[in-house]
């Protein structure tokens, strides 16, 4: 899941942002520089890129966390040459910490819950397609292991906001400062789907007791870990087995 980045932001990019020396940043998908206090991170879609930046840079964060924040170019644009900025945030990701993530969480979806929802959030990217799958609003071929899963999906009637839709390696911790969000992953449903796919994640991924998943349960019942599940797969099928110890423990509840 992770790599070393090959491609390098140009120099008409850097000197938009009036940096130089940029150094790539291992994990996610090894696709980010730091340039001095700045990120820089490639763009497919920017339409959704720029409605992301506008939304971020008018959210005000608690005191107990801090957002990361876009980054216009001298010239005023969040995007140039397919590229963005973000601002630089302290901290670093801490293996199993799942529960401080969740709680992070919370706390940022609070802070975003004001964000208007806009049809240029919409995007064709390969887990966007993934997140529709998962919400029945797209047709896909799905692998057995998660047909039974779809199967299980009732409709859910909750409220939807801006969510951020991988969490799990996105909260910097620090000791002197709040804990951070970077990388945010738009997408517009009920903020305890972002918190299931942090369970099942960590589940996957990162070593987590079953009882992660249990208590996720009993707090919100299976329709919102059913879908996370639908999601993650359908958006890396290569990662599918990862997801199977989850999809046990949810159709065995």
């Amino acid at each position: 899941m992770e790599g070393t980045p090959t491609v390098s932001p140009p120099p008409p990019v850097l000197e938009a942002w009036s940096v130089a020396d940029a150094q790539p940043l291992a994990g996610g998908q090894a696709e980010a520089f730091r340039a001095g206090d700045l990120v820089l991170k490639p763009v497919t879609e920017t339409a959704p890129a720029e409605w992301l930046a506008d939304a971020l840079d008018g959210v005000g964060a608690p005191s107990d966390l801090r957002v990361t924040r876009p980054v216009r170019s001298r010239a005023g644009a969040w995007v140039v040459h397919g590229w963005c900025a973000w601002k630089w945030l302290d901290g670093e990701h801490r293996a199993g910490r799942w529960d401080e993530v969740l709680e992070v969480a919370a706390r940022f979806h609070g802070a975003v819950a004001g964000v208007a929802w806009s049809p240029a959030m919409e995007a064709s990217h390969r887990w966007a397609v993934a997140d529709r799958v998962a919400w029945g609003e797209q047709d896909a071929e799905l692998p057995p292991s998660v047909r039974p899963v779809l199967a299980r999906c009732r409709p859910v009637e909750l409220p939807r906001q801006l969510v951020h839709g991988d969490l799990g390696g996105n909260v910097l911790f620090d000791d002197d400062l709040p804990p951070a969000i970077i990388d945010v992953s738009p997408f517009w449903r009920p903020t305890g789907y972002a918190e299931a796919i942090v369970v099942a994640d960590a589940v996957a991924w990162g070593g987590a007791p079953d009882e992660v998943v249990e208590r996720l349960l009993r707090r919100q019942g299976d329709q919102l870990l059913l879908r996370a599940l639908i999601f993650r797969v359908v958006s890396d099928l290569g990662g599918a087995a990862a997801y199977q110890p989850v999809i046990d423990l949810v159709l065995d509840a």
